[in-house]
């Protein structure tokens, strides 16, 4: 369920109940009705046409602003964030009305993150850009020409054109007349850096030498003499130190949303919080807003926050996903990002307020209210941290790394599982479409994660130091298996082995093998016990004596190495069991088993004509 982003229950403002006039002005009425809906949205105050607005996205947030009498001012009070993210996703070409009502804070705003690909000018965003503040409102166009950073304008004129003065001794000579150049004054000429934009430079160029001539031509000598790499680190310095004030930190400054929170730490922040000063303006909603789901911990947790407190988090909500994008290299201009940066926020948020509370809601309202939302961020990434050491730990030995693919071994998904936990930032595999793995989300998203890494763990413990495996006899096994070999398989393999042989061991067995263990140590399933869906098909079922026996010895192993998990033995050869059982518990002929039909065991085949020991076979 989407969290209302407003608070209007039971607030009337100049006698009108906000909640009321949300319900009667909705979107699809507004658009079959606009003159109505224009009556009603302009009966309130600009400062709450705002708040109304502000609930809003895209084309309905639009549709809301055009309303209004006090389409400017209302504008003027959206936070600049929110105005850019609402031309972002109208479309830049389908938000000119919007654009032509936007203050000079805002554009300013939009510039810095729209002209620039990290610390370099792009010329054509430039151009784009500018054309369509021509194109909403000459005036806002020329307004901010006026009012523009001097080291942005000569960083981008360098970028557009190279500026050429005549030469007194050479008149009508120089070199650069051969090319294709222009002029808006005879002393002074233009040579563009790509001839296709030349109407919108010589746009500029005209309303600068309006505005101010003499402040023009000084510009000009500045764009000819200037080191242009000085002009755009000194400009880059300037539009940084704005956008620090949104939460756009230099890549070092964001990177400690991923600061490891201790116990210890979190403690310490209880009894002395170091949460900034509240927010007094309203927030950016429109970080909040792009998700579609809140985590449920926090969505009750936040139904507590009064007005004010909401406003707050907001605010700094807005940040952190500033922060995230910055940190994680995300194109700050795209909305996909900001999406996926949000649901990193909500996710981590959720995992840091359910273990820093230890789930419950009084203490996660009191956690809520008093600490820093980045603390909280950076507890729940500290969970998903801790995973991710123990992970790091466990593909550490030389065994590992001398196999092709390791991760196989643990079987679906915790392989999977294992790997997504190293990557550069911890993910969850999933197993959902198109990647697979995403971000924590919950609390059962790191649980599923550490049970994974549990398994991975034991499995790795159990069969090298209980069970005797080595690095030399993991070769050979993975030498002859031409499926994906995972500690199953292995455990199956050992199995037979020690049923033909009276002793377990890490061989790969023969096609003869397997005929005999199938005699000695599986039984026919009686006629009447094949009816129904999926039994109808198994033929035999392992002995019920021998399962007992096998699973004792392992256990008398597993007390020997030391090793506490009991119910890990039993989960494993369970699961070994069954895969045996659905594979050999339906052959017909069992006195000549062609080994490749086999992947249940790790069963010894001699390469044939039709196919090569380490090529994958699909199951027949």
């Amino acid at each position: 369920m989407v969290i209302r982003m407003m608070r209007m229950d039971g607030v009337k403002k100049n006698g009108r109940d906000l909640r009321k006039l949300d319900l009667e002005l909705k979107p699809r009425w507004v658009r079959e009705h606009p003159e109505e809906a224009g009556q009603i949205f302009n009966s309130v105050p600009v400062a709450d046409q705002a708040q109304l607005a502000l609930t809003r996205r895209g084309k309905d947030r639009m549709e809301l602003i055009l309303l209004s009498h006090q389409a400017r001012g209302l504008v003027h009070r959206l936070p600049e964030s929110e105005l850019y993210f609402t031309i972002k996703e109208l479309g830049e070409e389908d938000s000119l009305p919007i654009l032509a009502l936007a203050g000079s804070r805002q554009l300013t705003y939009i510039f810095d993150l729209e002209f620039w690909d990290h610390d370099r000018l792009i010329p054509e965003k430039i151009l784009q850009w500018l054309d369509r503040l021509r194109l909403a409102d000459e005036d806002q166009f020329q307004n901010w020409i006026k009012k523009a950073d001097q080291e942005l304008l000569i960083g981008a004129l360098q970028k557009l054109v190279q500026v050429l003065v005549v030469d007194p001794d050479n008149l009508g000579a120089e070199p650069w007349r051969e090319q294709e150049v222009f002029t808006l004054d005879e002393q002074y000429y233009f040579l563009l850096s790509e001839s296709k934009f030349r109407p919108i430079v010589e746009r500029i160029l005209i309303t600068l030498r309006e505005i101010d001539p003499e402040k023009f031509y000084s510009l000009l000598d500045q764009v000819r003499m200037v080191l242009s790499s000085e002009v755009e680190e000194t400009a880059h310095r300037v539009r940084q130190g704005r956008l620090e004030d949104y939460g756009f930190y230099t890549f070092d400054q964001a990177f400690e949303i991923y600061r490891y929170l201790s116990p210890a730490q979190m403690e310490r922040l209880i009894k002395n919080p170091e949460r900034p000063e509240p927010v007094k303006a309203g927030g950016a909603r429109y970080p909040v807003l792009v998700s579609r789901e809140v985590p449920s911990f926090l969505a009750e947790s936040l139904k507590a926050l009064s007005d004010l407190e909401l406003e707050d988090f907001y605010c700094q909500f807005a940040l952190l996903a500033n922060q995230v994008m910055i940190a994680d290299l995300m194109d700050l201009t795209d909305l996909d990002t900001l999406k996926r940066a949000a649901e990193k926020v909500y996710g981590y948020l959720e995992l840091g307020l359910g273990s820093w509370s230890k789930d419950d809601p009084v203490r996660a309202l009191e956690i809520l209210q008093r600490q820093w939302l980045q603390h909280i961020f950076q507890a729940g990434f500290s969970r998903a941290l801790k995973l991710r050491f123990r992970a790091q730990r466990l593909v550490q030995p030389d065994w590992f790394r001398s196999v092709g693919k390791p991760f196989h071994l643990f079987g679906e998904p915790d392989g999977n599982r294992i790997q997504a936990l190293l990557q550069k930032r911890p993910k969850f595999y999933s197993g959902e479409k198109p990647l697979g793995t995403r971000e924590f989300r919950s609390g059962a998203d790191l649980s599923a994660a550490e049970q994974s890494l549990g398994r991975a763990e034991f499995s790795v413990l159990y069969f090298f130091q209980a069970l005797g495996l080595d690095q030399p006899k993991l070769s050979r096994l993975l030498s002859i298996y031409p499926f994906e070999l995972n500690f199953q398989v292995i455990l199956s393999t050992f199995l037979v082995n020690g049923v033909v042989k009276d002793k377990p061991e890490f061989e790969p067995v023969s096609a003869e093998d397997l005929s005999v263990f199938i005699e000695r140590a599986m039984s026919r399933v009686p006629a009447g016990k094949t009816k129904g869906s999926a039994p109808k098909k198994l033929l035999r079922k392992l002995d019920a004596l021998l399962r007992d026996e096998f699973l004792r010895w392992l256990w008398k192993r597993r007390l020997e190495a030391g090793i506490d998990d009991e119910s890990r033995v039993r989960e494993m050869c369970q699961a070994a069991f069954g895969e045996m059982e659905m594979e050999l518990g339906r052959l017909k002929r069992v006195k000549k088993i062609n080994p490749k039909l086999i992947s249940s065991i790790v069963v010894f085949w001699k390469q044939s004509a039709e196919a090569e020991p380490h090529k994958k076979e699909g199951k027949q």
